[in-house]
């Protein structure tokens, strides 16, 4: 056997076993393995391999909460990634990578506060999730992740006062949510990220005044209910505990609004 076809079936194998660590939750050992990963790519010239690594790496990283090597990282990736679209512009796992890392690296540009820059890479996560969709539109993983990523880009526009947008994207998010969740009922993923734009897109209204008050509560409680019966389900779940005391906030400073 030659030694180009020993690489690579050595990078397919550890590739293959740090994915199975990540599975695990076994996020250091897997990183150690990445790097052995990549350095079998580098040497076997596996563009495509070395982008896909630094993908995973990334996403270690940002889960870590490591969020200076997941930014650096997700830099790399990027780099990586344009150069593989120049070759090869329809490639869709390709472009599902850049979506991902563009949309999560929109994120950590936001927790800077970077947010020119920050609304420039959800802008871009949310093309390249268009042209997916385009040709895939049945696709859950696609429609999911462009969920997810309007829905942080709306919270960064509503931050920054850009509320009719706001409003319009998560318009567009509550949508691809609402048709996910009307397929698999079951799926408290769906509701919970439906939950999460239905809430935001009742706080955009209340920001925009008393006239949108009657549809931002419908939108608020509507959220509430989602989420009370996601931890009626998943009793432990921090993050839906602190989405219900994020929409009761919300619904509190409508009921006070209303007051005046």
């Amino acid at each position: 056997m030659s030694r180009s076809k020993v690489r690579n079936l050595l990078l397919l194998k550890q590739i293959h076993s740090a994915v199975t660590q990540i599975k695990k939750g076994k996020l250091d050992k897997a990183l150690e393995t990445l790097d052995k990963a990549e350095d079998s790519a580098r040497k076997a010239k596996a563009t495509d391999a070395v982008y896909y690594i630094l993908f995973m790496r990334g996403g270690i990283f940002y889960t870590e909460s490591k969020y200076d090597e997941a930014f650096e990282t997700y830099e790399k990736a990027l780099d990586a990634g344009s150069e593989l679209l120049k070759t090869d512009p329809e490639n869709i796992d390709y472009q599902h990578y850049m979506g991902t890392t563009l949309s999560n690296t929109g994120n950590l540009l936001k927790m800077k506060g970077e947010n020119s820059q920050a609304a420039e890479y959800y802008t871009r996560a949310r093309e390249t999730y268009a042209n997916l969709l385009a040709k895939e539109p049945e696709n859950a993983v696609f429609r999911s992740a462009a969920g997810e990523n309007l829905n942080n880009y709306a919270a960064l526009l509503t931050d920054i006062g850009s509320l009719e947008e706001a409003c319009e994207v998560l318009s567009q998010a509550i949508e691809l949510y609402g048709k996910l969740f009307e397929e698999k009922l079951d799926n408290l993923g769906y509701q919970a990220e439906l939950a999460v734009a239905l809430s935001q897109f009742g706080n955009c209204l209340i920001q925009q005044g008393p006239e949108k008050s009657d549809t931002a509560k419908q939108s608020l409680e509507r959220a509430l209910n989602m989420q009370e019966n996601v931890l009626a389900q998943q009793p432990e779940n921090g993050n839906i505990k602190g989405a219900i005391a994020l929409t009761r906030d919300r619904l509190k400073k409508l009921e006070e609004l209303e007051k005046l």
